[in-house]
Formats: structure tokens, sequence, C-alpha cells
């Protein structure tokens, strides 16, 4: 499968704007633009077109989720065949399964959690899943199968079941339950606006 493997941090640069794609450095004084005092791209300083700010925002939710064109283009389909385009996108996005792996603080950030999906490190519903744009649903079981793995005795101890989203209940460190779909309340908070996502591939 295709994937990008460009330097991330240069994607936030690009973009004028942190998208978090790097865990805990993007948190420090280490990430780029924390050195630059958050200072935006000068691509983007310039007055920018209504198709402009189209792109703009599909590719930062590309860039957030780590998805290429092809398969991005997939989901929007499943999602203008759901009801609101605009939520659907998101909500469909939110239950891949490397997103839930991140939701669940096993990693620090959704790049990892690909890693921690195709490295066979968790199951749905007692069977190893293996693709990360795996979607769960309603009732499903998300497990982290090697327990005593170095890297998981390391991170065990900073996951907070209060930091975890309100679609989700983690039962222990290492099992979690998917007690329903995520809302358009669970969403209201999305930095991204979808709605011209929607509007620019409706031309």
């Amino acid at each position: 499968m295709a994937r990008d493997i460009s330097p991330v941090c240069k994607k936030c640069r690009r973009e004028g704007e942190k998208l978090f794609l790097k865990g805990q450095k993007c948190l420090t004084e280490k990430c780029p633009l924390s050195k630059r005092g958050g200072k935006k791209s000068s691509f983007y300083s310039r007055r920018m077109s209504t198709y402009s700010l189209q792109l703009k925002e599909k590719q930062k939710v590309k860039l957030v989720y780590g998805i290429l064109e092809a398969q991005f283009k997939k989901f929007f389909k499943q999602a203008a065949k759901k009801g609101n385009t605009a939520i659907e996108l998101i909500i469909l996005l939110e239950r891949r399964l490397d997103n839930v792996v991140y939701r669940l603080q096993w990693a620090t950030s959704r790049k990892q959690a690909r890693q921690i999906v195709r490295h066979g490190h968790i199951s749905v519903n007692g069977k190893k899943v293996d693709i990360p744009s795996f979607i769960v649903k309603s009732g499903d079981s998300i497990e982290f199968i090697d327990k005593e793995s170095a890297y998981f005795k390391a991170i065990k101890d900073d996951i907070r079941k209060d930091n975890v989203v309100s679609w989700m209940q983690l039962e222990d460190n290492t099992k979690a339950q998917i007690l329903r779909i995520p809302s358009e309340e669970d969403i209201k908070d999305f930095p991204y606006n979808t709605q011209m996502i929607v509007e620019l591939y409706s031309k």
C-alpha cells in the first residue's frame, strides 16, 4: 500500500500551523513552529482564492489522518451515502482502527498507531487485525495483544481513562470497548472545515 514517508515537520511548516503529526515533539520547544513563534508560512500569508482555501482544508485533514488521495476519495464517497457528508466524513475517519489506537493513548501519534496496527499488535473482537483503515463498529472490543512488550510497559502508566473520547471505554490499560458510533456532538471541536471539502468535491 502506498504511503507518504516525507518529513512530517515540513508538512506543518507548509500548512503554516501545527497538525500534531509527531506526537510529544509537537508540544515542546523542539517543534519547528514553536521555534518560529507560530509564524505562518509566507505561502499562505497572501490572499487566497476560495478554491485554494478548500484545497488547503482537504490537505490538512489528509495529513492529520495520514491518508493519500485515493483512500480519502473512498471515504468521501462512503460518507456521501450516509447523510451530512461533512459530518459523516469525520466520523468515518475517527472510526479508523489506527485513529482508535491513537485515541486510546496506545500511541503518541497516528503515524505510530498505524505502525502498531501493521505489526499485528492489535486485535478486534479477539482476532488480530493489521489493517489501519479497518472501520470499528459499536460493540467492538479492541485489545493490545503484546502486553508484556517493552514498548507497552513503557507507556502503560501514562494512559488515562479520563482522556479517552466519550464513545469509547477503556476497561483497563490493554483493552477497550467501542460504546457507540461517534455522533455530531462528539466531533463538534474538530478544527478543520470539512464543509469546504464537500464544496471542493462538488465542483
